[in-house]
């Protein structure tokens, strides 16, 4: 659109004839040249991201802009242990309740039992 021939690039830069001649012969125009452009570009703007990103993240390190992460073996660890202890506790919990519980029941049944044998030794006396 800018008076700038991108058809002599893309042949210097040595794309296939192919795709080269679809632009050239194109009724499109700026549309298609425009992306074709971009797909060409595209593993060029990956590598300029990728690198850089990494080249930032070094620097920001370096100069203490940005932490290090902890090794990942012992913050799995750290969080097995932190798990680990949570049900432990949990687990205590349920065992000192199922415990109350049995304890409790175990009374009833004994009540029940000390009452049915009352009437029972009470059915005995009247006969």
């Amino acid at each position: 659109m800018k008076g700038v021939n991108v058809v002599p690039f893309l042949e210097f830069i040595g794309l296939p004839e192919s795709i080269v001649n679809i632009l050239k012969h194109s009724q499109s125009g700026n549309a298609l040249t425009a992306y074709a452009m971009y797909k060409i570009a595209t593993p060029a703007r990956y590598t300029v991201t990728l690198g850089g990103t990494s080249i930032t993240v070094k620097y920001l390190r370096k100069h203490g802009y940005m932490s290090t992460p902890p090794p990942v073996k012992e913050y799995i660890q750290d969080r097995m242990e932190e798990t680990k202890e949570r049900l432990s506790g949990k687990m205590e919990e349920t065992r000192d309740m199922i415990s109350e519980k049995m304890e409790e029941t175990k009374e009833k049944i004994t009540e029940k039992i000390q009452e049915t044998k009352e009437k029972v030794s009470f059915i005995k006396k009247k006969e």
